[in-house]
């Protein structure tokens, strides 16, 4: 889904496209991601400037920086250079984050005097992460995505997890193994 905001916050236009991102290349999700968000800029009947910045919300590890998709469940491949290559498109500066921690910075963005300094925002789907609020600041930890908890080991050599790994606390609690455990598989 691409969405165009203004600086209020408010959406003036969104795109949804359905790709089967899973046995793609890291090229054709880079070209599949650039296609629809120029899609949406060209529908629009009425010029809204230059993009001023993208975000980029991904269900995955990002690297420190937020410029590189390190790994994701949705497609096979590991490291695409997806920030670099919408800023080189758009000529924005473009971030991505986990899609956590983005749930934990528009609470905090939305209602910081309810959430406070320190907080956490836990997410049960498909996946399960989390985003965290530390003394004001949003938590991602030295190099990646440090709250990704779903992936911490559980039970060693334990079932295999949509990651590649076993054991994984997602494993045993995400939306795939309550499938699978409703099928007796």
């Amino acid at each position: 889904t691409a969405e165009i905001y203004d600086y209020g916050g408010g959406v003036i236009a969104s795109k949804a496209a359905n790709v089967k991102t899973k046995s793609m290349t890291g090229q054709q999700l880079i070209d599949a991601t650039v296609s629809t968000l120029r899609s949406l800029l060209d529908e629009q009947e009425t010029e809204i400037g230059p993009l001023a910045r993208i975000s980029v919300g991904v269900e995955g590890i990002v690297d420190g920086a937020g410029r590189i998709l390190l790994s994701s469940p949705v497609i096979d491949v590991q490291n695409i250079p997806l920030g670099e290559a919408l800023e080189r498109e758009f000529m924005a500066p473009a971030e991505l984050a986990n899609e956590c921690n983005m749930i934990a910075e528009a609470l905090r963005w939305r209602a910081p005097e309810r959430y406070g300094p320190n907080f956490a925002a836990v997410v049960l789907t498909i996946g399960i992460g989390m985003g965290l609020y530390l003394n004001g600041h949003l938590f991602s930890g030295i190099a990646s995505s440090a709250t990704e908890f779903g992936h911490l080991c559980y039970k060693p050599d334990g079932a295999l997890c949509r990651c590649g790994r076993r054991g994984c606390i997602e494993a045993y609690a995400g939306q795939h193994s309550i499938w699978r455990a409703a099928i007796g598989a």
